[in-house]
């Protein structure tokens, strides 16, 4: 059995490319739709929050975790269908590479980006350790 070493090197490198531009596209839909979510939910609102029951702001909270996940759903399964330039390339399989279904960058990203989210948490978090 003979490794060619030539084929080898260029598909490495077409990986770890692939892998770049994946995460790149991770990262700007989860900067953009993070921006968006931030504008068009309501803005947080210390004074208001206060007037809410604890199991409200716990519940507002799942929901938005809930939609959260269906986002990151939508957003897994749609970057898929982006065509990868190289793909077909000494033989190179885009969708083999398993960031391609990985939606970790965006996850990422597109929680921490959401300040709305972020503050309520943080809220929360400071009635519960009071």
């Amino acid at each position: 059995m003979t490794i060619n070493y030539k084929k080898e090197i260029i598909i490495r490198s077409i990986k770890i490319f692939d892998i770049g531009f994946i995460t790149t596209l991770y990262i700007v839909l989860g900067v953009i739709l993070a921006i968006i979510c931030d504008k068009y939910f309501s803005k947080f609102d210390k004074y208001e929050e206060e007037k809410k029951p604890i199991w409200q702001i716990i519940l507002e909270i799942i929901l938005y975790a809930w939609f959260i996940g269906i986002v990151v759903y939508f957003v897994r399964n749609l970057v898929p269908l982006i065509p990868f330039p190289l793909t077909g390339v000494y033989g190179f399989e885009h969708l083999k590479v398993k960031e391609v279904t990985s939606a970790s960058a965006f996850l990422i990203t597109f929680i921490y980006l959401q300040e709305n989210y972020q503050d309520k948490l943080k809220y929360l978090r400071s009635k519960i350790l009071v």
